[in-house]
């Protein structure tokens, strides 16, 4: 079964500005969603790449895909958790995500006796893609509670993609440039897709899902450009943890 994404539109207030959130249909109980950055955030993100490809650490000994260069990124400002926090964890405008996350929570919680009272939600990983024509990122999970990806600059287009002769098939659609999760519907073995269609007008959208979500990317075939794109892991920590143990992954999530 092919599904595309199932958008249900909700509001949150970003800067005075509307923002849609979209939910993605990824099975009975696994809440994924996507949504635009405000744009001082994306011309934020493009300052953080300039700075990482001034001074590269090669982040792709750390990735599944075959990609021509990934590194790592710094946030100096701390801005990133706080906007995406801003968007997704409000019980007002998107209750949906919150109750998840405090779902996901309370089984961290219980899994470490329940004695913590104070975990937070931090970015441990953030990493920039350079990803060229015919490469991809196989089918894959990462750790952490939740990850996102940022499509910073997508140089293709679907219906271009379409037209390439070995794309065609019995498939009402092509996969070529397409971002896909795989989940099951908790019946059979049989595992399902979901795809997100990506084209120019996706820069600057960001979408979160649960670390343990499988989900891979698909190569472009008509652009010589590269497709730049930000991921990161969001965990949890407590301050009442040992430094050591506090800063460093100790559960993933439970979806």
């Amino acid at each position: 079964m092919l599904t595309f994404v199932n958008i249900n539109l909700k509001c949150n207030v970003i800067d005075n500005k509307m923002t849609s959130i979209e939910d993605i249909y990824v099975g009975p109980s696994t809440v994924a969603q996507m949504f635009k950055l405000p744009q001082h955030l994306i011309d934020y993100l493009w300052e953080c790449i300039q700075t990482g490809k001034t001074n590269p650490i090669c982040f792709k000994k750390n990735l599944a895909g075959n990609i021509s260069q990934s590194y790592k990124l710094d946030d100096p400002q701390q801005l990133l958790m706080n906007e995406i926090l801003n968007i997704i964890y409000d019980s007002g405008s998107n209750p949906k995500m919150t109750n998840f996350i405090d779902n996901e929570t309370r089984h961290i919680n219980k899994k470490l006796g329940g004695e913590l009272s104070s975990l937070k939600l931090y970015i441990r990983e953030l990493w920039v893609n350079f990803q060229k024509r015919g490469e991809f990122q196989p089918l894959h999970i990462h750790s952490g509670v939740l990850s996102f990806v940022i499509w910073m600059e997508i140089p293709y287009y679907p219906e271009n993609e379409s037209k390439i002769p070995f794309s065609k098939s019995n498939s009402p659609f092509s996969t070529l440039g397409t971002f896909s999760f795989a989940y099951s519907d908790g019946i059979s073995r049989a595992v399902h897709p979901s795809f997100v269609k990506l084209s120019p007008s996706m820069n600057g959208y960001c979408c979160i899902f649960p670390s343990d979500l499988a989900h891979q990317v698909y190569p472009f075939y008509t652009s010589d450009k590269c497709r730049i794109s930000i991921s990161g892991n969001i965990c949890l920590h407590s301050e009442k943890l040992p430094h050591q143990v506090g800063q460093s992954l100790f559960h993933t999530s439970e979806t």
